[in-house]
């Protein structure tokens, strides 16, 4: 590798020295990217580990093992004595765009699918974050896990337990509509006594998320004629969900103990309400408030929608 080209490693893996993710993990990441894009000809060597070690600033067994990996993985292959070359057979199975028909060449324009539409989300108010949040220092965002305070290992013994030969067996069973009762039971016994819940087997549902689990609510409960209060500032998707039904979706004010007892809440039947962690206020509804939240309910006979968030 010539001096003159030395500068094109440098373009071609931008380390973030203080991310989450490994320095390892990303070279191997920016360099699979680089080999797939076709920007590392397949005849020309990579840099030894100890030029692009030196060239990145990192340790030189970083970089070898992320050769190494690349290597386990098909990416790379080497040779003795000249290096680690991009291995072309990786290159054989890349998946490429089809050349446009020419017979679309004539073809009249795409359906006009605006008309058609009741609803369109992409009018919404909805959650912006930049594609490359990540790499930010202190990312003011949120509904993002923090990864380093995922037990890896735990998953890890659970993901190969799951995968022994006597759990795939177990795979092919069909409970039609109902959920795993194994499953159920550790949601009924570990999670929801902690909370101070308790709930028969059949009338605890598995979703997919929040948002499935509101879009459910939502389908089954909500028409175009029900007023569902949301609090306000509070969760844009849920907003967005009950808004997706119906027309009459009310802004709740809050104050410093969370949703606040308003004269806007007469006019709802359903409310939309995360008393345990607030956003984007953080604040926790006290115990007095909650009572009185549900002793409105009661009395008005309406329902509440209680999001847990964490």
């Amino acid at each position: 590798m010539s001096r003159s080209q030395a500068p094109m490693w440098n373009q071609l893996i931008q380390l973030t020295f203080k991310s989450q993710i490994s320095l390892q993990a990303q070279i191997r990441e920016m360099l699979v990217a680089a080999i797939l894009d076709g920007h590392i000809p397949v005849g020309v060597p990579l840099p030894s580990t100890r030029v692009l070690a030196q060239q990145l600033g990192v340790a030189r067994n970083t970089v070898a093992l992320a050769y190494e990996l690349l290597v386990n993985e098909g990416y790379l292959r080497t040779k003795s004595r000249s290096g680690h070359f991009v291995n072309a057979e990786i290159l054989a199975g890349r998946a490429a765009p089809r050349p446009r028909p020419a017979a679309l060449a004539d073809a009249p324009p795409p359906a006009a699918w605006e008309p058609r539409m009741r609803f369109s989300v992409s009018r919404q108010r909805n959650i912006v974050k930049p594609k490359d949040w990540q790499k930010y220092p202190y990312p003011f965002i949120y509904g993002q896990f923090d990864p380093a305070q995922i037990p890896v290992a735990g998953w890890r013994e659970c993901s190969m337990q799951a995968l022994s030969t006597v759990e795939v067996r177990g795979w092919a069973g069909d409970l039609i509509d109902g959920d795993d009762t194994l499953l159920i039971e550790q949601i009924q016994t570990r999670l929801l006594g902690r909370r101070g819940v308790w709930a028969a087997p059949d009338e605890i549902l598995v979703t997919v998320g929040a948002q499935h689990a509101l879009f459910l609510l939502a389908t089954l409960l909500v028409g175009t004629a029900t007023t569902v209060g949301v609090e306000d500032p509070g969760y844009p998707d849920a907003r967005n969900i009950f808004a997706s039904r119906t027309p009459s979706v009310v802004a709740l004010p809050l104050d410093a103990d969370g949703l606040a007892l308003s004269a806007g809440l007469d006019a709802c039947e359903y409310v939309y309400v995360t008393p345990s962690h607030q956003c984007p206020t953080n604040v926790t509804m006290p115990l007095e408030r909650r009572a009185a939240l549900l002793d409105w309910a009661e009395r008005r006979d309406r329902v509440l929608i209680e999001d847990d968030y964490e």
